[in-house]
């Protein structure tokens, strides 16, 4: 049972959006740092780019995980998939929002999100495969 917050907000849901915030100003200000010597403006840019990243990731990475899962043939190749798959996603949307903006660190800039988000992206697809190995009915094919 889901309990409702206010305005029709549920508690998991609240949980998501302050995540997503949480990941934007932690990455977005680690933006701001690796690229500060370009100036306000350059490390201005690079910050709003990697925060709106980051929220967009935080609010979709379970359920593109849990989609890529359900694709494949198997238990196994699902995990493979889903993993690989949302953490290639992220990086190409991460280094294509950065090379558009004009950041000049990308690499530095992205790295921290993507090495937590690539673990992230592991430990979750890893744990959808154990529990298809339990038979839980959410992860039926």
């Amino acid at each position: 049972m889901v309990a409702v917050v206010r305005n029709g907000w549920t508690r998991e849901g609240a949980r998501q959006v302050l995540l997503a915030l949480g990941a934007g100003v932690l990455y977005g200000s680690w933006a701001a740092f690796a690229n500060q010597a370009g100036g306000a403006a350059v490390a201005l840019r690079a910050a709003l780019t990697q925060m709106l990243l980051s929220m967009a990731a935080t609010l979709m990475l379970e359920l593109v995980l849990e989609r890529l899962f359900r694709l494949g043939r198997t238990p196994r190749r699902g995990f493979w998939l889903s993993w690989l798959g949302s953490s290639m996603l992220a990086a190409t949307a991460l280094v294509t929002g950065h090379v558009l903006v004009g950041t000049p660190h990308v690499a530095t800039t992205i790295a921290p999100s993507l090495m937590v988000g690539t673990a992230f992206c592991y430990l979750y697809a890893r744990g959808m495969l154990a529990r298809r190995g339990r038979g839980h009915p959410s992860l039926a094919a």
